[in-house]
Protein backbone atom coordinates (compact mmCIF):
# COMPACT_ATOMS: atom_id res chain seq x y z
CA UNK A 1 0.00 0.00 0.00
CA UNK A 2 1.07 3.09 -0.62
CA UNK A 3 -0.08 5.62 1.92
CA UNK A 4 -0.26 9.50 0.79
CA UNK A 5 1.84 12.13 2.65
CA UNK A 6 0.75 14.98 4.76
CA UNK A 7 0.56 17.85 2.36
CA UNK A 8 4.12 20.20 3.19
CA UNK A 9 3.93 23.82 2.00
CA UNK A 10 7.99 23.59 2.66
CA UNK A 11 9.98 24.44 -0.61
CA UNK A 12 6.32 25.10 -2.33
CA UNK A 13 5.04 27.82 -4.10
CA UNK A 14 1.80 29.16 -3.38
CA UNK A 15 -1.10 28.14 -6.29
CA UNK A 16 -3.50 30.09 -6.69
CA UNK A 17 -6.64 29.92 -8.76
CA UNK A 18 -5.38 32.82 -11.16
CA UNK A 19 -2.28 30.66 -11.97
CA UNK A 20 -3.87 27.56 -11.72
CA UNK A 21 -7.49 28.02 -13.71
CA UNK A 22 -7.08 31.15 -15.21
CA UNK A 23 -9.05 34.18 -15.24
CA UNK A 24 -12.54 33.82 -13.43
CA UNK A 25 -15.57 32.21 -14.74
CA UNK A 26 -17.09 35.94 -14.58
CA UNK A 27 -14.24 37.23 -16.90
CA UNK A 28 -14.33 34.19 -19.23
CA UNK A 29 -15.37 35.75 -22.45
CA UNK A 30 -15.95 31.57 -23.45
CA UNK A 31 -18.54 31.43 -20.77
CA UNK A 32 -21.76 32.61 -21.27
CA UNK A 33 -22.71 35.26 -18.57
CA UNK A 34 -26.85 35.05 -17.95
CA UNK A 35 -28.38 38.20 -16.65
CA UNK A 36 -30.41 38.28 -13.83
CA UNK A 37 -33.82 39.41 -16.04
CA UNK A 38 -33.42 36.02 -17.74
CA UNK A 39 -33.41 34.10 -14.81
CA UNK A 40 -36.94 34.68 -14.05
CA UNK A 41 -38.22 32.93 -10.93
CA UNK A 42 -41.42 30.54 -11.50
CA UNK A 43 -43.81 33.55 -10.17
CA UNK A 44 -42.33 35.91 -12.79
CA UNK A 45 -43.58 36.24 -16.47
CA UNK A 46 -42.08 33.23 -19.11
CA UNK A 47 -39.69 35.30 -21.03
CA UNK A 48 -40.66 34.70 -24.21
CA UNK A 49 -36.92 34.95 -26.04
CA UNK A 50 -34.68 31.63 -26.29
CA UNK A 51 -32.03 33.54 -24.40
CA UNK A 52 -33.94 33.72 -21.80
CA UNK A 53 -36.05 31.02 -21.50
CA UNK A 54 -32.21 29.25 -21.41
CA UNK A 55 -31.51 31.07 -18.37
CA UNK A 56 -34.93 30.15 -16.79
CA UNK A 57 -34.01 26.56 -17.11
CA UNK A 58 -30.51 26.67 -15.68
CA UNK A 59 -31.75 28.58 -12.84
CA UNK A 60 -34.74 26.48 -12.48
CA UNK A 61 -32.44 23.28 -12.63
CA UNK A 62 -29.34 24.63 -10.62
CA UNK A 63 -26.90 24.47 -14.02
CA UNK A 64 -24.17 26.55 -13.83
CA UNK A 65 -24.04 28.81 -17.46
CA UNK A 66 -21.07 26.78 -18.55
CA UNK A 67 -21.02 25.85 -22.21
CA UNK A 68 -21.97 22.71 -22.26
CA UNK A 69 -25.15 23.07 -20.00
CA UNK A 70 -26.34 26.33 -22.16
CA UNK A 71 -25.66 23.92 -25.12
CA UNK A 72 -27.52 21.33 -23.58
CA UNK A 73 -30.44 23.54 -22.90
CA UNK A 74 -30.29 25.02 -26.55
CA UNK A 75 -30.95 21.52 -28.11
CA UNK A 76 -33.73 21.19 -25.20
CA UNK A 77 -35.75 23.82 -25.73
CA UNK A 78 -35.30 24.09 -29.49
CA UNK A 79 -36.30 20.14 -29.69
CA UNK A 80 -33.43 20.20 -32.08
CA UNK A 81 -32.24 16.28 -31.08
CA UNK A 82 -35.11 14.27 -30.06
CA UNK A 83 -33.26 11.73 -27.75
CA UNK A 84 -31.82 14.47 -26.10
CA UNK A 85 -35.13 15.67 -24.74
CA UNK A 86 -36.83 12.50 -23.94
CA UNK A 87 -33.71 11.85 -21.62
CA UNK A 88 -33.75 15.36 -19.88
CA UNK A 89 -37.68 14.72 -19.48
CA UNK A 90 -36.73 11.02 -18.27
CA UNK A 91 -34.09 12.73 -15.70
CA UNK A 92 -36.55 15.76 -14.68
CA UNK A 93 -39.57 12.89 -14.02
CA UNK A 94 -37.33 10.44 -11.91
CA UNK A 95 -35.27 13.38 -9.68
CA UNK A 96 -37.52 16.00 -10.10
CA UNK A 97 -35.06 18.21 -11.57
CA UNK A 98 -32.02 18.08 -14.07
CA UNK A 99 -28.92 16.84 -11.71
CA UNK A 100 -25.27 18.20 -12.99
CA UNK A 101 -23.76 14.82 -13.45
CA UNK A 102 -26.93 13.41 -15.04
CA UNK A 103 -27.11 16.81 -17.23
CA UNK A 104 -23.14 15.74 -18.12
CA UNK A 105 -23.48 12.52 -18.93
CA UNK A 106 -26.93 13.89 -21.07
CA UNK A 107 -24.64 16.08 -23.08
CA UNK A 108 -21.87 13.61 -23.79
CA UNK A 109 -23.98 10.98 -24.96
CA UNK A 110 -25.30 13.64 -27.69
CA UNK A 111 -22.13 14.72 -28.72
CA UNK A 112 -20.94 10.92 -29.38
CA UNK A 113 -24.11 10.27 -31.04
CA UNK A 114 -23.48 13.42 -33.27
CA UNK A 115 -20.02 12.00 -33.62
CA UNK A 116 -21.37 8.69 -34.25
CA UNK A 117 -23.78 10.48 -37.11
CA UNK A 118 -21.32 12.34 -38.91
CA UNK A 119 -19.08 9.42 -39.34
CA UNK A 120 -22.07 7.80 -40.82
CA UNK A 121 -22.16 10.22 -43.52
CA UNK A 122 -18.63 10.88 -43.92
CA UNK A 123 -18.44 6.55 -44.63
CA UNK A 124 -21.42 7.00 -47.18
CA UNK A 125 -19.63 9.48 -48.78
CA UNK A 126 -16.57 7.58 -48.60
CA UNK A 127 -18.29 4.49 -50.59
CA UNK A 128 -20.25 6.53 -52.90
CA UNK A 129 -16.79 7.93 -54.15
CA UNK A 130 -15.06 4.57 -54.01
CA UNK A 131 -18.06 3.33 -56.00
CA UNK A 132 -17.69 6.26 -58.59
CA UNK A 133 -13.98 5.52 -58.61
CA UNK A 134 -14.86 1.74 -58.97
CA UNK A 135 -17.01 2.70 -62.37
CA UNK A 136 -14.51 4.84 -63.71
CA UNK A 137 -11.50 2.11 -63.81
CA UNK A 138 -14.59 -0.67 -65.57
CA UNK A 139 -15.12 2.45 -68.10
CA UNK A 140 -11.61 2.90 -68.69
CA UNK A 141 -10.99 -0.57 -68.82
CA UNK A 142 -13.74 -1.10 -71.51
CA UNK A 143 -12.66 1.79 -73.55
CA UNK A 144 -9.38 0.87 -73.48
CA UNK A 145 -10.55 -3.10 -74.81
CA UNK A 146 -12.58 -1.93 -77.36
CA UNK A 147 -9.58 0.64 -78.47
CA UNK A 148 -7.34 -2.23 -78.71
CA UNK A 149 -9.39 -4.33 -80.81
CA UNK A 150 -10.10 -1.48 -83.42
CA UNK A 151 -6.66 -1.12 -83.75
CA UNK A 152 -6.57 -5.06 -84.62
CA UNK A 153 -8.78 -4.96 -87.20
CA UNK A 154 -7.51 -1.70 -88.70
CA UNK A 155 -4.15 -3.30 -88.86
CA UNK A 156 -5.68 -6.43 -90.25
CA UNK A 157 -7.73 -4.34 -92.73
CA UNK A 158 -4.59 -2.91 -94.24
CA UNK A 159 -2.66 -5.54 -94.06
CA UNK A 160 -5.36 -7.28 -95.97
CA UNK A 161 -5.09 -4.64 -98.59
CA UNK A 162 -9.37 -4.65 -98.36
CA UNK A 163 -9.38 -0.67 -97.32
CA UNK A 164 -7.42 1.91 -98.65
CA UNK A 165 -4.16 2.36 -96.42
CA UNK A 166 -4.44 6.32 -96.29
CA UNK A 167 -8.38 5.63 -94.75
CA UNK A 168 -7.81 3.19 -92.63
CA UNK A 169 -5.23 5.34 -91.10
CA UNK A 170 -7.08 8.47 -90.85
CA UNK A 171 -9.64 6.25 -88.69
CA UNK A 172 -7.11 4.48 -87.03
CA UNK A 173 -5.72 8.27 -86.17
CA UNK A 174 -9.54 9.42 -85.11
CA UNK A 175 -9.37 6.71 -82.87
CA UNK A 176 -6.63 7.22 -81.28
CA UNK A 177 -7.62 10.83 -80.75
CA UNK A 178 -10.52 9.73 -79.28
CA UNK A 179 -9.42 7.70 -76.92
CA UNK A 180 -6.71 10.53 -75.72
CA UNK A 181 -9.58 12.27 -74.87
CA UNK A 182 -11.47 9.85 -72.76
CA UNK A 183 -7.96 9.08 -71.29
CA UNK A 184 -7.89 12.68 -70.34
CA UNK A 185 -11.33 13.09 -69.21
CA UNK A 186 -10.50 10.05 -66.86
CA UNK A 187 -7.45 10.66 -65.70
CA UNK A 188 -9.44 14.57 -64.32
CA UNK A 189 -11.80 12.82 -62.62
CA UNK A 190 -9.36 10.54 -61.35
CA UNK A 191 -7.51 13.65 -59.80
CA UNK A 192 -10.63 15.65 -58.48
CA UNK A 193 -11.77 11.62 -56.65
CA UNK A 194 -8.23 11.55 -55.46
CA UNK A 195 -8.60 15.25 -53.79
CA UNK A 196 -11.98 14.60 -52.44
CA UNK A 197 -10.47 11.11 -50.90
CA UNK A 198 -7.90 12.67 -49.45
CA UNK A 199 -10.56 15.31 -47.95
CA UNK A 200 -12.78 12.55 -46.77
CA UNK A 201 -9.83 11.03 -45.15
CA UNK A 202 -9.07 13.91 -43.21
CA UNK A 203 -12.55 14.45 -41.64
CA UNK A 204 -13.36 10.67 -41.02
CA UNK A 205 -9.64 11.03 -38.74
CA UNK A 206 -11.14 14.05 -37.45
CA UNK A 207 -14.23 12.53 -36.71
CA UNK A 208 -13.37 9.60 -34.83
CA UNK A 209 -11.14 11.49 -32.51
CA UNK A 210 -13.82 13.24 -31.36
CA UNK A 211 -16.22 10.43 -30.75
CA UNK A 212 -13.40 8.90 -29.21
CA UNK A 213 -12.28 11.86 -26.84
CA UNK A 214 -13.86 13.22 -24.00
CA UNK A 215 -14.73 16.80 -24.05
CA UNK A 216 -14.14 17.99 -21.00
CA UNK A 217 -10.10 17.13 -21.03
CA UNK A 218 -9.15 15.72 -24.34
CA UNK A 219 -8.84 12.31 -22.88
CA UNK A 220 -9.73 8.97 -24.62
CA UNK A 221 -13.61 8.22 -23.28
CA UNK A 222 -14.24 4.95 -21.92
CA UNK A 223 -15.14 3.47 -25.20
CA UNK A 224 -12.04 4.11 -26.87
CA UNK A 225 -9.36 3.47 -23.33
CA UNK A 226 -11.37 -0.06 -23.64
CA UNK A 227 -10.94 -0.72 -27.16
CA UNK A 228 -7.25 0.08 -26.42
CA UNK A 229 -7.01 -2.19 -23.25
CA UNK A 230 -8.84 -4.79 -25.18
CA UNK A 231 -6.07 -4.62 -28.26
CA UNK A 232 -2.93 -4.40 -24.75
CA UNK A 233 -4.59 -7.18 -23.16
CA UNK A 234 -4.54 -9.74 -26.05
CA UNK A 235 -0.86 -8.78 -27.43
CA UNK A 236 0.18 -9.24 -23.81
CA UNK A 237 -1.49 -12.74 -23.30
CA UNK A 238 0.37 -13.44 -26.77
CA UNK A 239 3.80 -12.34 -25.70
CA UNK A 240 3.70 -13.16 -21.93
CA UNK A 241 4.15 -9.70 -20.99
CA UNK A 242 2.68 -7.96 -17.80
CA UNK A 243 -0.03 -5.34 -18.12
CA UNK A 244 -1.16 -3.04 -15.40
CA UNK A 245 -4.36 -0.95 -14.56
CA UNK A 246 -4.98 1.89 -12.33
CA UNK A 247 -8.40 3.17 -11.04
CA UNK A 248 -8.63 7.04 -10.06
CA UNK A 249 -11.06 8.76 -7.90
CA UNK A 250 -10.80 12.40 -6.86
CA UNK A 251 -11.56 13.15 -3.06
CA UNK A 252 -14.62 14.55 -2.15
CA UNK A 253 -15.34 15.75 -5.75
CA UNK A 254 -19.17 16.17 -4.69
CA UNK A 255 -18.06 18.80 -1.76
CA UNK A 256 -15.62 20.55 -4.34
CA UNK A 257 -18.65 21.16 -6.72
CA UNK A 258 -21.08 21.55 -3.87
CA UNK A 259 -18.94 24.13 -2.33
CA UNK A 260 -17.60 25.89 -5.14
CA UNK A 261 -19.48 25.75 -8.33
CA UNK A 262 -19.28 23.21 -11.19
CA UNK A 263 -17.42 25.65 -13.45
CA UNK A 264 -14.27 25.06 -10.56
CA UNK A 265 -14.94 21.19 -10.58
CA UNK A 266 -14.39 21.06 -14.31
CA UNK A 267 -11.20 22.89 -14.01
CA UNK A 268 -10.14 20.85 -11.29
CA UNK A 269 -11.16 17.81 -13.57
CA UNK A 270 -8.77 19.24 -16.48
CA UNK A 271 -6.58 19.93 -13.78
CA UNK A 272 -6.36 16.02 -12.37
CA UNK A 273 -6.38 15.09 -16.03
CA UNK A 274 -2.96 17.01 -17.00
CA UNK A 275 -1.35 16.08 -13.76
CA UNK A 276 -1.90 12.09 -14.76
CA UNK A 277 -1.16 12.76 -18.36
CA UNK A 278 2.06 14.34 -17.18
CA UNK A 279 3.46 12.07 -14.80
CA UNK A 280 2.67 8.37 -15.37
CA UNK A 281 4.93 8.50 -18.24
CA UNK A 282 4.88 8.49 -22.02
CA UNK A 283 4.38 4.56 -21.82
CA UNK A 284 1.26 5.26 -20.22
CA UNK A 285 -2.35 5.58 -21.54
CA UNK A 286 -4.60 8.07 -19.73
CA UNK A 287 -9.04 7.91 -20.18
CA UNK A 288 -11.87 9.13 -18.49
CA UNK A 289 -14.33 6.64 -17.26
CA UNK A 290 -16.36 8.98 -16.39
CA UNK A 291 -17.80 11.71 -13.82
CA UNK A 292 -14.61 11.88 -11.37
CA UNK A 293 -12.90 8.58 -12.12
CA UNK A 294 -10.10 8.13 -14.45
CA UNK A 295 -8.44 5.00 -16.03
CA UNK A 296 -4.73 4.64 -16.62
CA UNK A 297 -3.24 1.85 -18.52
CA UNK A 298 -0.20 0.60 -18.11
CA UNK A 299 1.12 -1.78 -20.90
CA UNK A 300 4.62 -4.09 -20.13
CA UNK A 301 4.84 -2.38 -16.41
CA UNK A 302 4.08 -4.93 -13.41
CA UNK A 303 1.34 -3.09 -10.62
CA UNK A 304 4.07 -2.25 -8.06
CA UNK A 305 6.06 -0.19 -10.41
CA UNK A 306 2.62 1.08 -12.05
CA UNK A 307 1.23 1.98 -8.23
CA UNK A 308 4.64 3.93 -7.62
CA UNK A 309 4.22 5.98 -10.62
CA UNK A 310 0.50 7.10 -9.83
CA UNK A 311 1.55 7.88 -6.30
CA UNK A 312 4.11 10.23 -6.96
CA UNK A 313 1.61 12.09 -9.16
CA UNK A 314 -0.74 11.86 -6.21
CA UNK A 315 1.63 13.14 -3.71
CA UNK A 316 2.65 16.04 -5.69
CA UNK A 317 -0.99 17.14 -6.29
CA UNK A 318 -1.89 16.74 -2.73
CA UNK A 319 0.91 19.47 -1.98
CA UNK A 320 -0.77 21.75 -4.22
CA UNK A 321 -2.56 24.89 -2.06
CA UNK A 322 -5.08 26.32 -4.48
CA UNK A 323 -6.62 30.01 -3.30
CA UNK A 324 -8.97 32.14 -5.26
CA UNK A 325 -7.26 35.74 -5.95
CA UNK A 326 -10.02 37.39 -6.53
CA UNK A 327 -11.72 36.40 -3.57
CA UNK A 328 -9.02 35.15 -1.24
CA UNK A 329 -11.38 32.10 -0.98
CA UNK A 330 -8.74 29.07 0.08
CA UNK A 331 -9.83 26.48 -2.58
CA UNK A 332 -8.14 23.75 -0.17
CA UNK A 333 -6.05 21.24 -1.45
CA UNK A 334 -7.57 18.12 -4.13
CA UNK A 335 -6.48 14.57 -3.70
CA UNK A 336 -7.13 11.05 -5.39
CA UNK A 337 -7.29 7.85 -4.18
CA UNK A 338 -6.20 5.20 -7.13
CA UNK A 339 -6.65 1.15 -7.14
CA UNK A 340 -4.11 -0.82 -9.27
CA UNK A 341 -4.43 -4.57 -10.64
CA UNK A 342 -2.44 -6.33 -12.79
CA UNK A 343 -3.62 -9.03 -15.75
CA UNK A 344 -3.83 -12.59 -14.37
CA UNK A 345 -3.78 -15.46 -16.84
CA UNK A 346 -6.86 -16.00 -18.97
CA UNK A 347 -8.22 -12.77 -17.01
CA UNK A 348 -10.59 -10.69 -19.09
CA UNK A 349 -10.65 -7.20 -19.30
CA UNK A 350 -14.13 -6.79 -17.16
CA UNK A 351 -12.60 -8.77 -14.06
CA UNK A 352 -9.41 -6.68 -14.23
CA UNK A 353 -10.90 -3.76 -13.59
CA UNK A 354 -13.08 -5.21 -11.49
CA UNK A 355 -10.31 -6.23 -9.14
CA UNK A 356 -8.59 -2.30 -9.45
CA UNK A 357 -12.14 -0.85 -8.17
CA UNK A 358 -12.17 -2.99 -5.60
CA UNK A 359 -8.83 -1.98 -4.70
CA UNK A 360 -10.01 1.54 -5.41
CA UNK A 361 -12.64 1.14 -3.02
CA UNK A 362 -9.93 -0.43 -0.22
CA UNK A 363 -8.29 3.37 -0.76
CA UNK A 364 -11.09 4.87 -0.04
CA UNK A 365 -11.97 3.14 3.19
CA UNK A 366 -8.51 3.54 4.18
CA UNK A 367 -8.83 7.26 4.67
CA UNK A 368 -8.32 8.51 1.26
CA UNK A 369 -5.89 9.96 -0.56
CA UNK A 370 -3.98 6.80 -1.15
CA UNK A 371 -2.72 3.95 -3.50
CA UNK A 372 -3.76 0.55 -3.09
CA UNK A 373 -2.68 -2.80 -5.50
CA UNK A 374 -5.53 -5.64 -5.46
CA UNK A 375 -4.06 -8.19 -3.02
CA UNK A 376 -2.22 -6.25 -0.83
CA UNK A 377 -4.85 -4.23 0.83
Amino acid sequence: MYEGKPPSSAGRKGWSFDALFGRSPADDPAVPVVQASALAGPDEAAPTDLFGRIGGFLRTHRLDPSPVNYDLAYQYLGGHDPALVASVDAAIARDGLLRHDVAAEIAEAASSRVSSDLLGKLIDQAHRSVTLAAALVGQSRTDASAYGSALDRGSAAIEAGGEPAGRALELMAELTRTMIDKTNDAERRLVEMGSQMSSLQGELAEAQAVAESDPLTGLANRRAFQSRLARAMAQAAAEGTPLSVAFCDIDHFKSINDSHGHDTGDRILKMVAEALVEGVGEDAFVGRFGGEEFLILFDGIMARRAAMRVDEVRDELSGRHLVSKTTGEPLGTVTFSAGVAQLLAGEDDGAMLRRADEALYAAKNGGRNRVVIHGEE
